[in-house]
């Protein structure tokens, strides 16, 4: 592939290097403080006006192993009693529900996150969600979600899901290159994924695959083929460029030579537009921040379009992409602190930010981020202003890149702007002004 490669006819260098995320995550939010955590108590015993549909998204952060790239907070099964820690979820999932905010709130998408929820049984995961149905408000049409692995999805278990009425089954897959699975300690096969994803897809569930890129020793051939092998299958696909994350084994195995390093920048770019290319070509539509869909209600999902005045309320250990408008959580990691603390009946929060004006100002310009628009009717509305106001240098600097447009009633990414959108958030970070 030329160095050069195009979407359409657009050339694709913008950047030296390419943002994977963009700023106002997890890792940005700072530890709680009393003063914080305060505000975040009385801003839930307000209304919520917003009239945005959220997401309940309960995790279960336990894994029956790790793999080698994973950074996510997690407890291996052996080191914790399942039963105790649901019955802590329920409660503060409870001490939420409870809340004027909540209350005042209307949910369509229930998500067992984590770690890998499918190490519950079928019945511990329909009697959590049966939790979460009869104390939020669940909008007459609704979406049921559960992440798992084939290595504890058994097909009795997915025929359970599926009749109770789960739409989604998310699954990592990463990769069908069983020589790549190996390198990331990855549990099961590409042979087992293929077949529960096959029977899920019988059973007319949907099926989200996560799919990484500069996978460590991974040619172009094998990402064609792993994409190819995704397409055929029938799933929707987030397909993410591999990050390296410190602490984790995969970069103790690089490190030290037992495997070898990611592709360049340039590599990854390529890996991108091959990706975009393939399945664009195949009638995938981009959305989201890595999502590739052929799934009508993957485009308007109200967590995703809502951003970033909807809501995911997310809870148990080590979850970290809650926020409620202005507020972004992430919970205690460690499993046992997180017990003990919603024992003592308070919410388990570890890191908490409180958003100013300014910083809602930013978050929405981070909607490219997500390939939406900016809508400069809400943004005058939110704010007394409108984009080119606040941000003059920013916009007018992407605009020469060829990578956002501009007319009368919004902002959007162009097709160039596609490959940057990580650095086309990062313009709008609060350094970088």
């Amino acid at each position: 592939m030329a160095k050069n490669a195009e979407i359409g006819e657009t050339k694709t260098d913008a950047y030296g290097t390419r943002e994977n995320w963009p700023p106002y995550t997890y890792r940005d939010y700072p530890y709680i403080k009393p003063e914080t955590y305060k505000s975040f108590m009385e801003f839930l015993t307000t209304e919520n006006t917003s009239g945005r549909l959220m997401e309940l998204q309960p995790w279960i952060s336990v894994c029956d192993s790790k793999c080698a790239f994973c950074y996510f907070p997690t407890t291996a099964t052996s080191k914790v009693k399942i039963e105790p820690y649901l019955e802590l979820l329920k409660k503060e999932l409870g001490m939420y529900a409870k809340t004027k905010y909540v209350k005042t709130s209307m949910f369509d998408e229930i998500v067992l996150g984590g770690g890998t929820p499918s190490v519950l049984e079928a019945e511990q995961m329909i009697d959590l969600i049966d939790f979460c149905k009869a104390n939020f408000n669940i909008n007459k049409e609704y979406f049921i979600k559960v992440t798992g692995s084939s290595k504890t999805l058994a097909l009795p278990k997915i025929d359970k899901l599926a009749k109770y009425g789960v739409y989604q089954m998310d699954m990592g897959a990463q990769t069908f290159d069983d020589k790549l699975r190996k390198n990331l300690c990855l549990p099961d096969s590409a042979i087992d994924v293929e077949k529960a994803i096959r029977h899920a897809r019988k059973l007319d569930l949907c099926v989200c695959v996560d799919l990484m890129y500069n996978l460590p020793g991974q040619t172009m051939e094998s990402w064609i083929s792993t994409l190819k092998k995704a397409i055929e299958l029938d799933v929707e696909i987030d397909a993410y460029s591999l990050h390296v994350d410190p602490g984790t084994m995969l970069e103790k195995m690089i490190k030290t030579g037992v495997s070898p390093p990611t592709g360049d920048t340039e590599y990854e770019k390529q890996m991108y537009l091959t990706a975009y290319n393939m399945l664009t070509s195949a009638g995938y539509k981009a959305v989201g921040h890595d999502r590739y869909s052929r799934v009508e209600w993957h485009m308007r999902e109200n967590c995703l379009n809502g951003w970033p005045w909807g809501g995911i309320l997310t809870t148990g250990a080590g979850c970290f992409m809650g926020y409620l408008q202005k507020f972004s959580y992430s919970n205690l990691e460690n499993i046992n602190d997180y017990m003990a603390t919603v024992k003592s009946g308070k919410l388990p929060i570890s890191r908490l930010s409180e958003s100013t004006n300014e910083d809602m100002m930013r978050r929405t310009m981070t909607r490219l981020y997500l390939r939406l628009p900016v809508s400069k009717a809400e943004f005058m509305q939110k704010f007394g202003s409108t984009p080119e106001k606040v941000f003059p240098k920013q916009l007018q600097k992407l605009k020469d890149k060829g990578l956002i447009e501009i007319n009368d009633k919004e902002v959007r990414i162009t097709k160039l702007g596609e490959i940057w959108k990580g650095n086309i958030a990062w313009e709008f970070a609060p350094n970088q002004t």
